[in-house]
């Protein structure tokens, strides 16, 4: 069906639309038109307040994505398959929810849709549409055929910034390859270098990959929508896991460049800074460590042991690094004579880098964490409230805003159809009868 049939049909569906060209503007266009003049100072408005967002994403790094934008004032409509999106199954679950799901997914409207079915593209072309960003983790093959690759979501709107979320990128031999974070850690090299000497490779505790590429999609998304707005256009903006997981090696990246050496496990500790690593204490651990020369004379002090800083196989930072396995054991000894509380006000005063070493319950439970709002209660409908993570980003005039839990599988479809597209309660029933929504 071409692009003319299609709009001619949705606006002979609509009803109470004043014109077909008004309802299928993206909302950031219709929001500009109805917006006064000037905003009230007193009440903060969502930097993207008026964008629609459409997340066609599974799992976490879209998903985590599009939850920034919720956050920060845009509709999002998330569209899921009609068994859902894979990570509403994954363990832990919370009252039968998942606490993947329910980490990235709040603020959002959610509604259910089978791209496969004819009728499902003519919803998925109407919503494009209407949209200012469009954020999807298809395979290049699979989104030709759900047509929700770049040409396809350009035909039907040319102004739409769309952030396509992929394995491995969107060249090379393994453009085709499906990627999880855990693979991903495993391929660019990240798991070579996590663990201790003597064991072998191991994951990153939380999903570095998947959550830094949200971030990295969502910073790519601000910027090419700032570039719209100075008469761009549209932009595809393109991130992958591997792309995030090579860029998060950093530094050991450009040593092995240089070099050709692997770099070291080194356990808690970083290889090129000694002493910096976890240590025994009396009552659990501690992190403590020296990040220059000063730091190191100053941390024996408050150790009790100024001359152990003068030692000529302790004194520069290489020689350290040379005689990393006695300095160390010489230190464990110490550590091990003081309760952690004690040695953190003795390094805290000697303005030696330390810290507790928290689980994650005390993490979320120290008072710090309050202060900052990085656990945040949000509202449930039916109920109590959800305790989840704040936002990370904080901006003083048009400051975040998260909304209410993650939407249940299909929440919104009625009302999306309804409010959005024109749709009657008729024509909904029809379409859920025949497994559209």
């Amino acid at each position: 069906m071409s692009g003319e049939a299609t709009r001619g049909n949705e606006t002979a569906a609509a009803t109470g639309a004043a014109t077909a060209a008004a309802a299928s503007a993206p909302a950031s266009a219709r929001a500009s038109e109805s917006a006064p003049a000037s905003a009230s100072a007193s009440a903060p408005v969502g930097v993207y307040a008026g964008l629609r967002v459409l997340d066609l994403s599974r799992v976490l790094a879209g998903p985590y994505c599009g939850q920034f934008f919720a956050d920060f004032g845009a509709d999002v409509i998330k569209v899921e398959d009609l068994g859902g999106d894979e990570n509403r199954r994954w363990a832990p679950l919370l009252d039968g929810q998942s606490a993947n799901y329910l980490s990235v997914n709040r603020g959002k409207r959610g509604m259910t849709l089978d791209l496969k079915s004819p009728e499902g593209q003519d919803i998925l072309r109407a919503l494009v549409r209407r949209s200012d960003v469009v954020i999807d983790s298809f395979l290049p093959d699979a989104a030709v055929r759900l047509g929700v690759d770049d040409a396809s979501l350009r035909r039907i709107n040319p102004d739409v910034v769309h952030v396509t979320i992929s394995g491995y990128g969107d060249t090379g031999p393994l453009r085709g390859r499906p990627g999880y974070d855990l693979m991903l850690q495993a391929f660019t090299g990240m798991m070579s270098i996590t663990g201790e000497p003597d064991r072998g490779p191991i994951r990153a505790g939380a999903s570095v990959i998947d959550m830094s590429t949200g971030m990295l999609a969502f910073s790519g998304a601000a910027s090419a929508l700032f570039a719209r707005q100075r008469g761009a256009g549209g932009q595809h903006v393109k991130v992958s896991l591997l792309e995030t997981g090579i860029a998060l090696l950093g530094y050991h990246a450009v040593d092995v460049a240089a070099t050709g050496v692997q770099p070291q496990r080194g356990g808690s500790g970083v290889w090129h800074l000694v002493p910096y690593q976890a240590f025994p204490t009396l009552d659990g651990s501690i992190l403590a460590g020296a990040t220059n020369d000063d730091t190191w004379r100053r941390l024996c002090t408050a150790l009790g042991v100024p001359a152990l800083a003068e030692r000529p196989e302790y004194r520069g930072a290489h020689d350290r690094i040379a005689h990393r396995g006695a300095l160390i054991a010489e230190l464990e000894a110490i550590f091990r004579t003081r309760d952690t509380d004690d040695w953190i006000a003795r390094l805290d005063a000697a303005r030696v880098p330390c810290s507790v070493i928290h689980d994650v319950p005390a993490a979320l439970a120290h008072p710090q964490v309050a202060a900052t709002q990085m656990m945040l209660d949000v509202p449930e409908p039916g109920g109590p409230n959800r305790r989840l993570t704040g936002v990370p980003i904080k901006l003083d005039v048009t400051p975040a805003t998260p909304g209410a839990a993650p939407p249940r599988l299909g929440q919104h479809t009625t009302e999306i159809l309804m409010q959005e597209l024109g749709y009657d309660p008729q024509r909904i029933e029809a379409l859920r009868t025949r497994s559209v929504i």
